[in-house]
């Protein structure tokens, strides 16, 4: 897909530079820290980041009176869908992100793998049974969002 544009679709922008964004800060932990505790560090806030958007998300639905479920999460859920694209054949199966689309530009995979994990931290927020045996950050062709 490229570089950033600005005429670029803005949400798919604002994925692409959050993605970047969090590069060039994981990379520092990495650098300052080294590679144990700087990806312990980079997991701890990609932890933490969840959890507080989770949190934002449980607020709305409480003031909504919603229970917490995966049919509130996807609600509540605070980033949109727009520039994620799935396999129409496969709806479980996104074939593009923007946000991989960064880090593949930026030789940046592994990190974007350990962001990834935030997926699980806002799915069990919501108590939702969550897997994705499949993710673009780790070589896949799409990544497989299976909720039960």
């Amino acid at each position: 897909m490229g570089k950033i544009r600005s005429n670029d679709e803005p949400v798919g922008r604002m994925a692409k530079l959050m993605a970047e964004l969090y590069y060039f800060m994981a990379s520092e932990f990495i650098h300052q820290l080294g590679e144990e505790k700087g990806t312990e560090a980079i997991r701890n806030a990609v932890t933490g980041f969840g959890e507080a958007r989770a949190a934002v998300m449980k607020e709305e639905a409480a003031e909504r009176g919603l229970p917490i479920n995966g049919e509130t999460y996807a609600l509540v859920r605070d980033m949109p869908s727009i520039s994620w694209e799935k396999d129409p054949k496969q709806q479980t199966d996104i074939t593009y992100c923007p946000m991989h689309d960064m880090w593949d530009q930026l030789d940046a995979l592994k990190l974007g793998a350990i962001y990834c994990e935030i997926d699980e931290v806002l799915y069990r927020q919501f108590h939702v049974d969550f897997e994705r045996p499949l993710c673009k950050t780790n070589g896949d062709s799409c990544c497989r969002f299976i909720i039960k």
